[in-house]
Order: structure tokens, then C-alpha cells, then sequence
């Protein structure tokens, strides 16, 4: 199975949206997440934070606080993704600011994901499956349930958004 399901084509509009998207990732204060500290290289709480729907510990959904705390970010990302990958079906994600991923599959997705990144930073590609991918201001549609997937060290900022469904 090749590692990349599909690269979306954004041209220079979606490469300018996702600027857009960096932006305001840039000046919102992101807060730690506990859950996913057993992902992340330095076993440090990650600065990643849910969007779109959150599973909750009782078995119900509810909004993510992030979501809450900033209500404009999401139906920003949405409206990107609805734009350049209008077939993909998705109701969640993380937004993630310098987090690296140590390998992993996803347990919560029902499919495959689509992941972005954004960011003024080096180094820093996703593997899936061993094989680089780099996702800086591009549009790729991986099986992150079904394929071991990390991060790639990296120097700078990164922001990182992946899109799936629960």
C-alpha cells in the first residue's frame, strides 16, 4: 500500500489560504493536552488541542474546549477543507503546534485522514510507513489508522492540522 492516498492539487489560492490559517494559528495560545503525551518523542504534553468533535471519557461528543476558547478557527480549517477536498467526510482533528510524533497508529479515526502543516521550520516531514512526506503547505490524504505514521525532528515553528473522522 502506498503511503499517500492522495495529494490534493490547492494551487496558489489554497497555498495562500493556508497562509491565512498560519496566521491565525500564530496568535492564539495553545495549551497542553494530557491524552496524547504518550505519542509525543520528549514524553512531554504536547501542544495539540481537538477540533471540530471530541469523544468524551462517558462516550458522548461534545465541542472541544479550543473550539470554545476559539470559535473562529475551526470554520476556517472546514471551509479549506471543504474547498480543496470536498469528497473527504470529516468531523474532527488536532491542531498541533511543535509536536513530534513518535511512531503511531491512530485508534479513533474510521478512515483515513488528511493532514496539513504550516510554518517557518526545517526538517520536520511526516513519515508514513517509513517513507518522508512533506506536508508543509500541502493537502495529503494518508491512512494514519491503518498505517504507522510519526514525525520527523524538526527546528522551528510548526504547526501541524490533521482532519479525520470519529
Amino acid at each position: 500500500m502506498s503511503a499517500i492516498i492522495k495529494v490534493y492539487d490547492i494551487g496558489e489560492s489554497g497555498v495562500e489560504a493556508l497562509k491565512h490559517i498560519e496566521k491565525l494559528l500564530s496568535e492564539i495560545k495553545f495549551q497542553t493536552s494530557g491524552n496524547r503525551t504518550p505519542l509525543t518523542v520528549s514524553g512531554k504534553r504536547p501542544h495539540s488541542m481537538p477540533i471540530g468533535m471530541k469523544k468524551m471519557l462517558n462516550g458522548t461528543y461534545d465541542v472541544p474546549t479550543f473550539d470554545k476558547w476559539y470559535p473562529h478557527i475551526y470554520p476556517v480549517i472546514r471551509d479549506f477543507v471543504n474547498n480543496y477536498a470536498p469528497e473527504f467526510d470529516f468531523n474532527c482533528g488536532y491542531v498541533n503546534k511543535n509536536v513530534h510524533m513518535k511512531p503511531h497508529r491512530d485508534k479513533a479515526n474510521t478512515d483515513s485522514s488528511l493532514i496539513f502543516a504550516l510554518g517557518s521550520y526545517t526538517g520536520g516531514k511526516l513519515f508514513v510507513e517509513g517513507e518522508p512526506i512533506d506536508i508543509r503547505y500541502k493537502l495529503i490524504e494518508f491512512d494514519g489508522k491503518r498505517q504507522t505514521h510519526w514525525t520527523e525532528e524538526f527546528e522551528g515553528d510548526r504547526y501541524s492540522v490533521v482532519i479525520f473522522k470519529i
